[in-house]
């Protein structure tokens, strides 16, 4: 079964049969063909067995199909009685994603009954769309597919299900609001940059480590945004958090503390070598200043600067450089820009050492070796290291919680960075986002792939935006 099921997929025996007229909107060439019966009844999920009668026409480039199903309303549904009679038929018309490039429209001619038991007037079911909705379910399912696409813009859906940019985001708006999972065992936060879209800076994510789902994204990442929002979820849920992987800032230590009681604070390894590499390049800026541009340092420092941040395994066979003049390979570039400055050398050398005890210490002996990088004194003396310093000394414990197994998998929020550079990618694309809830159910949409079976009681809120200033128009003499 697909992610949309839709009742299409489910028709039967109990297939309500009605008068349907099918009229298909699209050009023919002359001399082609009509579409085959067959093939038509699969497209809408009609069962040949059920038709009593079909018949296609073609005229002024359009291809009208009438199609008769054999009756089979038995009793009233209100009151299940027996005593039901004719009272003509109901049309309706309804957009149909029959053809991708092409667009369909259906006009169902629904019988129309009456009770002599209850009085109550009703219309035979139908299985192409809901009740008082123009867009047939198929073409609701095409809609919600290509939205799951972080790439597909409102626009674009609406193109392909031939409807509007209005129509296919209250489409998602009806369909889509997935509720919050429950909290897992180990709960990674991040957050993420909004672009200045909605009113906070920042929204927080929260993730599930081991299930690699989102499960929820709120609207604002500060202490007090978060407080209300853990507030509302029980203690006995709150309780079963084991881990909580965050990055280093405070309200979330703050947050981990008084809401999950029993779980084990995290800092992601990630966080503590960007902050390395940052002190490294500050300090590669500051001695590639003091050459002056068009020289063999500056240029080793200008343009081969990124070999100092790469972790290397096997050196590439020497090339020749042309404004070296003379063949190297990586290493010996990285030896001649150490050989500029002892400082550069000592940082060099204590990054690389950091990200191997990072990829190869097992939490049984990082304690003995993180001794070693943050009590280290010949670090401490270069100005743009001290705070790495003072960093790896209060953040301690929870660095080193890094190194914890669960489950056979180290923990990180690696998963959730990767969900943030496809939110960033949304955030590119976007038009129609302007929304934080809309923003919310689209991001868990895409990224946790889940099924869509009903349409949802909760609405998007209208955006109150500046009302419109007084103006003078002006005319022309």
């Amino acid at each position: 079964m697909g992610i949309f099921t839709s009742p299409l997929n489910l028709i039967g025996d109990s297939l309500i049969k009605n008068v349907v007229l099918v009229s298909l909107n699209y050009h023919i060439h002359e001399g082609g063909l009509l579409i085959n019966n067959t093939t038509l009844c699969s497209f809408l999920g009609i069962d040949p067995a059920n038709i009593k009668t079909i018949d296609q026409v073609s005229k002024d480039h359009q291809t009208y199909i009438f199609i008769t199903l054999k009756s089979s309303q038995k009793e009233c549904p209100y009151c299940s009685s027996s005593r039901i009679v004719s009272k003509g038929f109901v049309k309706r018309k309804i957009n149909h994603a029959l053809f991708i490039s092409k667009e369909t429209t259906i006009e169902l001619i629904i019988k129309r009954y009456e009770c002599k038991e209850c009085g109550k007037s009703f219309v035979s079911k139908q299985s192409f769309a809901s009740k008082r909705s123009r867009l047939s379910y198929d073409t609701v399912k095409t809609i919600l597919d290509a939205l799951r696409k972080y790439t597909c813009t409102f626009e674009h859906a609406g193109k392909i299900a031939h409807v509007s940019n209005t129509t296919a985001k209250n489409v998602f708006d009806k369909y889509v609001n997935p509720k919050r999972k429950r909290l897992p065992k180990v709960l990674a936060i991040d957050e993420v940059y909004n672009k200045g879209q909605f009113s906070a800076a920042y929204s927080c994510v929260f993730f599930d480590f081991l299930g690699s789902k989102i499960v929820d994204v709120i609207q604002d990442r500060s202490k007090a945004s978060l407080s209300r929002y853990l507030t509302k979820i029980t203690r006995q849920e709150r309780q079963e958090v084991k881990y909580v992987v965050i990055d280093m800032w405070e309200p979330y230590v703050d947050i981990a503390k008084y809401f999950f009681e029993n779980a084990i604070i995290v800092i992601d390894s990630f966080h503590v070598l960007k902050e390395m590499n940052t002190a490294l390049d500050d300090l590669r800026c500051k001695i590639m200043n003091r050459f002056e541009p068009g020289t063999i340092e500056y240029y080793l420092l200008k343009k081969q600067h990124e070999l100092l941040f790469k972790s290397h395994c096997v050196w590439k066979e020497k090339e020749y450089n042309p404004r070296l003049k003379m063949m190297v390979n990586e290493y010996d570039v990285v030896k001649m820009m150490l050989s500029l400055d002892n400082e550069l050398k000592t940082a060099y050398e204590y990054c690389s050492k950091y990200r191997a005890f990072n990829s190869q210490a097992t939490y049984e002996n990082a304690q003995r070796l993180f001794d070693e990088f943050s009590t280290n004194i010949e670090i401490a003396k270069i100005e743009q290291f001290r705070p790495i310093i003072r960093m790896l000394q209060n953040w301690e414990e929870y660095i080193l919680n890094s190194f914890l197994i669960v489950e056979g998998r180290r923990l990180s929020n690696g998963p959730i960075e990767g969900c943030n550079s496809q939110i960033k990618k949304l955030m590119r694309i976007s038009n129609g986002l302007e929304h934080p809830l809309r923003f919310r159910n689209r991001l868990m949409h895409c990224y946790n792939n889940e099924a869509v079976m009903s349409p949802v009681k909760e609405k998007i809120p209208k955006i109150k935006r500046k009302p419109r200033g007084k103006y003078k128009k002006t005319t022309k003499n």
